[in-house]
């Protein structure tokens, strides 16, 4: 070690062997990091890593958004070490999405900064697991049960999430029971590859809980001097590569080389620049549109939730939710929003369990009720598979022309940055159905659902995906709020 200020005789309980150092020791390597990781470990970290080191020292919840190749899984090893020896009762528990990226990403480096200072750390090294002593240890885990990450709550605990974009949401509920101790930190970790999630929200919804830090490859060094001081890190050469394999506005760029979430994937409808940009700008101030209209989503499932959207005009006036409620209660919802509003239409999805909803609310003498199957054949069937795909290219429209406004609800942006399109054999557009989200673990897109019914109407040019803003329309957003609602 290289300040010399362990005894290296001395052992932890289990009897494995681990230096044990004096409470001033561990305080002083506590408060100074990146000093304890330059002095003690031998590493040399730059900028980026440093913020890392400082903001994991100052916060509870630290998420890092990054390029390829920053180093950022070098720098979250030597948080693992730096965290272990600084506390004697110390627990480090690390995840990632698969077992693969558990033992060869994060792992790997923690083998590779342990076997640099096994004097210094002592304990026993495994695959995945460092061991000090009974309440001393890293372990890495890789397990879709939520329940395995449970139990942690004495001592210092710290979560490490790698890849954490692809990490279950079960996971990091779990995590965050755990967090009631007070000497728990998580440090959140990857590439920004997905536009919903715990990971993603701490930079959106929730970004007051987290510190946050975002790494491009032109802040880190060999960009920022034009020149491989550090080959560990991303290149020049290869940013170029990117540039030219893929374009800067490509899904990849974004994600590989700028660390930015991405504005929109290769199957994505609607890109999140423009649900962005609806959700946070204002509406029109014209008030001759007075047109109300209701989309009404209906659970089918015990995790989906049933969806009311009313509109006026362009503009969204109440979105709402909720789960666990029969088909009459949803109706008696309905139907009090009818009242209230009195809407010249009320589209509800009457596939399943909808048609009871449709029913009742006839049965009511509500008026206006129209039920929509969306599954059906679409008005212009050679360039659509059904109506929910027609239906869903109409709304794609009113974003690409900023004639929509709606709420900035992170459930709604998501749900709508995330529809994926594909295209049939004979060149139909279809959208992916709520079956098809649900056999890769996503949630039932309700509140889109609700919104594409209650702006149901067709495209009025063929179906063309955005391709960016043309001559400055974003810049100019604040002109595009005049455009009305032609309907």
């Amino acid at each position: 070690m290289r300040d010399g200020s362990f005894e290296h005789n001395s052992r932890a309980s289990n009897d494995v062997d681990a230096p044990q150092y004096s409470d001033s020791v561990r305080e002083r390597w506590a408060n100074d990091p990146v000093k304890f990781t330059s002095e003690t470990l031998g590493a040399s970290p730059w900028s980026k890593q440093t913020e890392i080191l400082e903001a994991i020292r100052d916060h509870v919840r630290v998420a890092v958004r990054s390029c390829n190749g920053s180093g950022k899984t070098y720098i979250a090893a030597h948080v693992v070490l730096w965290w272990l020896m600084c506390h004697p009762d110390a627990i480090v528990i690390t995840t990632a999405p698969t077992a693969h990226q558990v033992r060869n990403i994060l792992w790997r480096e923690i083998r590779r900064a342990y076997h640099a200072n096994a004097d210094a750390v002592g304990g026993k090294l495994l695959r995945t697991s460092l061991e000090l002593g009974d309440k001393h240890y890293a372990q890495g885990l890789s397990t879709d049960t939520p329940e395995r990450f449970q139990g942690f709550h004495e001592g210092h605990i710290l979560f490490v999430v790698d890849e954490a974009s692809g990490v279950r949401e079960g996971i990091f509920e779990a995590i965050e029971g755990s967090m009631t101790s007070a000497g728990a930190k998580v440090l959140l970790l990857g590439n920004p590859t997905s536009l919903k999630g715990t990971f993603y929200e701490a930079f959106h919804k929730r970004r007051g809980l987290w510190k946050t830090i975002h790494i491009s490859a032109f802040d880190t060094p060999n960009l920022t001097k034009n020149d491989v001081v550090l080959p560990s890190l991303v290149t020049p050469q290869w940013v170029a590569d990117a540039e030219q394999n893929w374009g800067k506005d490509s899904y990849l760029y974004q994600v590989r080389v700028m660390g930015e979430f991405p504005s929109e994937s290769e199957d994505t409808l609607i890109p999140l620049k423009l649900v962005e940009l609806a959700a946070n700008s204002e509406p029109s101030k014209d008030q001759r549109d007075q047109v109300i209209e209701l989309g009404v989503d209906v659970a089918r499932f015990g995790s989906d939730k049933t969806a009311i959207c009313v509109r006026r005009g362009g503009q969204i006036i109440s979105l709402e939710s909720f789960g666990r409620q029969d088909t009459m209660s949803t109706a008696g919802r309905v139907a009090n929003m009818a009242r209230e509003y009195s809407p010249q239409a009320i589209r509800v999805d009457e596939i399943g369990i909808g048609a009871g909803v449709v029913d009742r609310l006839n049965e009511l003498e509500i008026k206006n009720v129209i039920g929509v199957n969306v599954a059906r054949r679409a008005s212009r069937s050679e360039q659509f598979v059904n109506l929910r795909a027609e239906l869903y290219d109409g709304l794609r429209e009113r974003f690409a022309e900023y004639r929509i406004w709606i709420p900035n609800n992170s459930d709604l942006i998501s749900q709508l940055a995330s529809v994926k399109y594909s295209f049939s054999s004979s060149g139909q557009m279809r959208i992916e159905g709520k079956d098809e989200l649900r056999s890769r673990g996503e949630r039932s897109p309700d509140l889109a659902d609700a919104v594409m019914l209650a702006f149901a109407k067709s495209a009025t040019r063929e179906f063309k995906i955005w391709a960016g803003p043309e001559d400055g329309d974003l810049d100019r957003q604040e002109d595009q709020l005049e455009i009305r609602d032609s309907e």
